[in-house]
């Protein structure tokens, strides 16, 4: 059985950035997110938030995908070109056919809203476990590609 300290403690070192344009969106999942161990930072300027991701670390980051709006769909886009290995967690209150289709094809997650906190925190954890094991598998990958170069002493 896993504490919640332990739990939290490895949380610690997560970053999650969280963009919506609605701020009231961001003080309920900025505070929930802290509350779990998480390090978060929040924004519903997307200008803002492209410019942290192409300036800063994140593990994961959660956006909404507007129907009228772009910019929750422009971001997802930016976040693959700069930071490839962060995992995206999509939320919309618009499940149109176009944005559903658009999150299956460039999250790894998607939340309709309006979502209970606990679902929300569910699929976050989810999320990050899946990036953890996706990170060991490809650096198993790596360690057998190169162990072979390194018996031999071939670089």
């Amino acid at each position: 059985m896993t504490s919640s300290v332990a739990t939290i403690d490895h949380q610690a070192h997560e970053r999650i950035l969280v963009y919506d344009e609605e701020p009231v969106i961001l003080d309920v999942l900025g505070p929930v997110l802290r509350r779990a161990g998480y390090q978060v930072t929040t924004t519903h300027c997307d200008e803002e938030a492209i410019g942290l991701m192409a300036t800063q670390s994140f593990d994961l980051a959660v956006t909404d995908l507007g129907l009228h709006r772009p910019n929750g769909c422009r971001l997802v886009e930016v976040i693959r070109d700069v930071s490839p290995d962060t995992t995206v967690v999509a939320i919309t209150a618009y499940p149109s056919t176009e944005v559903v289709h658009f999150a299956e094809e460039h999250a790894q997650a998607f939340l309709e809203k309006p979502f209970a906190l606990g679902e929300f925190l569910e699929v976050v954890r989810g999320a990050l476990e899946r990036r953890m094991t996706r990170q060991r598998i490809e650096a198993n990958l790596l360690v057998a590609r190169e162990a072979p170069q390194l018996a031999t002493g071939v670089a």
